[in-house]
C-alpha cells in the first residue's frame, strides 16, 4: 500500500526533527568538550574561541 500523502509529511518531519537533534547534541558536546578544555588551561578569559574551535575538530577526528 502506498503512503499517504500526510504519512510522507509526517516522515519528512521526523528527519528534520532527528537532524535538529542531531545538531543540538553535537553543539552540546562542543561546548562540555571546549569547557573542559578551558577549565585544564586554567581558565584564562578571552580563549572561548581558540577553546571551541579545538573541541570542535577533536570532536571530528
Amino acid at each position: 500500500m502506498a503512503k499517504t500523502t500526510t504519512e510522507k509529511e509526517g516522515a519528512k518531519k521526523s528527519k528534520i526533527i532527528e537532524a535538529a537533534l542531531t545538531q543540538e547534541m553535537r553543539e552540546e558536546q562542543i561546548r562540555v568538550a571546549a569547557y573542559y578544555r578551558w577549565e585544564a588551561k586554567g581558565k584564562n578569559q578571552g580563549t572561548d574561541m581558540d577553546d571551541w574551535c579545538e573541541a570542535e575538530q577533536t570532536l571530528s577526528n
